[in-house]
């Protein structure tokens, strides 16, 4: 996030920018470091430390954040589902009566053993995306003892690719707004209709009704 869009950003949404500059950080960082990458940006300090007094308390609930030795770090893992719902249950209860925060947890808890999204559900998905990879090894492989070039190896994915209704989103090299339900930023996501290109295709699939995007296009600033 460059510095015109942090101060921007800030003046908005104080604790995602708070949240980027954890994300950022190659390594755990303290409060005052995280306070003062926004100041330097350009933010009023008075600003800056009235936010963090607000946000502190619930930001380190964020499921990506963890705190050790009075530090901030960014994990890529999520915290299981259940956690979160444990931390909205708790704040439900703060500000609800017990009796209604209860009944809307258990709710949401039920919702999500049916829909199958609890952390043995997640667990299976994975399973599915392993096989998946394991599946493709195991084709490169056999083209491999074949002695097939890598033009062949190209060919033969992207023929699985068309058999599993998928194609390719964007191209290397082109131009296109950026929309972030069909791209991830290599870097940084800038704002929704900045002019970005496309690193990396990514893919739809068109396996009836509206495209579904498998697969979001790498694009780069």
């Amino acid at each position: 996030m460059d510095t015109k869009t942090l101060v921007r950003q800030f003046g908005k949404n104080p604790g995602l920018v708070f949240l980027e500059v954890i994300r950022a950080s190659p390594k755990p960082i303290r409060a005052q470091d995280i306070k003062q990458q926004v100041i330097d940006a350009g933010t009023k300090k008075t600003d800056v430390d009235r936010h963090w007094t607000r946000i502190q308390r619930v930001i380190k609930l964020h499921p990506q954040i963890n705190m050790a030795n009075n530090k901030y770090e960014w994990s890529a893992e999520r915290r299981s589902a259940h956690s979160s719902l444990g931390v909205l249950a708790g704040n439900l209860l703060a500000k609800l009566p017990p009796w209604l925060a209860q009944s809307l947890v258990q709710n949401v808890a039920d919702a999500l053993a049916r829909s199958g999204t609890t952390d043995a559900g997640w667990a299976d998905q994975e399973f599915e995306k392993a096989r998946l990879v394991a599946d493709l090894a195991v084709a490169v492989e056999v083209l491999q003892a074949r002695g097939d070039t890598i033009a062949e190896v190209v060919k033969l994915f992207t023929e699985e690719t068309r058999r599993k209704r998928l194609w390719p989103l964007g191209q290397p090299g082109e131009t296109v707004p950026f929309d972030p339900e069909s791209h991830e930023a290599e870097v940084h996501a800038p704002d929704p209709g900045t002019v970005v290109r496309v690193v990396r295709s990514g893919y739809v699939w068109r396996g009836g009704g509206e495209p579904i995007v498998a697969a979001k296009a790498i694009v780069a600033v």
